[in-house]
């Protein structure tokens, strides 16, 4: 999906290009069956079961920022049943392979951002050894696995996530794609089809959105990966919180802080890769860098669309 600009702002990945039908199929079996055993040898809170996304179990791993955290910190997994049954489903071979394509999806079309996201992990992880990433060679800090075993949410948005940047979203059945499972994109207006095994990246803290339900007999399990917004602060901030940074701060760096904060729409747009470059090979847009083609010189180019909106009831129910 690109913008007015050939923006690539989303990104419908369906499955790995070159894998047959049945290998795929057969690597979202495998995963199903490891996010249903996960559910099955797990405990959940009621807060677990019934959360702003939808009523249906889930679990997160990996670290973040934000949210009261004096630091970057892992989320805890409560329970040594719990650890092991999340610890299995993180190393299982299929879900491995979903993150992995999750991953060059995101390193194909939003090369930049991809860029930023792993360097900063690296960052954060070499001042904080004790944060755990969940895969190997994944520049993402934070996974949530939905485990249904009917998972669909509400209209929402998910205002934690980086909102220059994109979510990694992978479906998991079994569900007929046809008749449920669908991606509501709200403010573009657009309902997506979205199959057991394919993969989605669009950026989930700027859109509103929404799944479709699936039928009572049918199953729906997701993994998602993404990265707080604040863990790009804390290391833009010499790796500590915002207060502690003004407290220390020069009158200069105060004043090289404001400039970077109202420039950051525009670093934002920067990092998004255009499809034309895609087109022309240049998949990391390192000829349109060089030439200076990135820059955006105010709020001017960009337009206003109307946007379609959830109703109060659609979003109360």
């Amino acid at each position: 999906l690109v913008d007015a600009h050939n923006r690539i702002i989303a990104v419908l990945g369906s499955i790995p290009h070159g894998s047959k039908g049945k290998e795929w199929q057969a690597v979202e079996a495998d995963a199903t069956a490891a996010a249903m055993l996960c559910r099955n040898l797990s405990t959940f809170t009621e807060a677990q079961k019934h959360g702003r996304r939808g009523d249906f179990a889930s679990r997160t791993v990996g670290y973040s920022y934000g949210n009261g955290r004096c630091k970057p910190q892992n989320y805890k997994v409560s329970g040594t049943a719990n650890q092991n049954a999340m610890q299995e489903l993180l190393q299982n071979d299929a879900i491995r392979r979903i993150s992995g394509f999750q991953n060059a999806l995101f390193n194909t079309f939003c090369h930049k951002n991809y860029v930023e996201y792993r360097d900063t992990n690296e960052e954060i992880q070499c001042k904080q050894p004790e944060l755990q990433a969940n895969f190997r060679n994944t520049a993402f800090a934070v996974t949530t696995f939905n485990l249904g075993p009917r998972s669909f949410s509400p209209p929402h948005m998910d205002p934690d996530n980086r909102a220059s940047s994109w979510c990694a979203n992978t479906n998991m059945g079994p569900f007929d794609p046809d008749k449920g499972g669908h991606l509501v994109l709200w403010d573009l207006g657009l309902i997506i089809r979205f199959p057991p095994g394919s993969t989605i990246l669009f950026p989930s803290a700027l859109i509103t959105h929404s799944t479709i339900p699936i039928q009572a007999h049918e199953s729906h399990y997701a993994i998602i990966q993404y990265s707080s917004g604040g863990l790009f602060r804390w290391r833009d901030n010499g790796f500590q919180p915002d207060k502690s940074f003004l407290e220390k701060a020069t009158a200069e760096e105060r004043a090289e802080r404001e400039a970077l904060r109202a420039s950051r729409w525009k670093l934002g747009l920067q990092k998004f890769m255009r499809w034309a470059d895609i087109c022309r090979g240049d998949w990391k847009g390192t000829i349109r860098t060089a030439a200076g083609l990135d820059k955006v010189s105010d709020l001017s180019d960009l337009e206003e669309f109307p946007v379609l909106r959830p109703s109060k009831r659609v979003r109360h129910r």
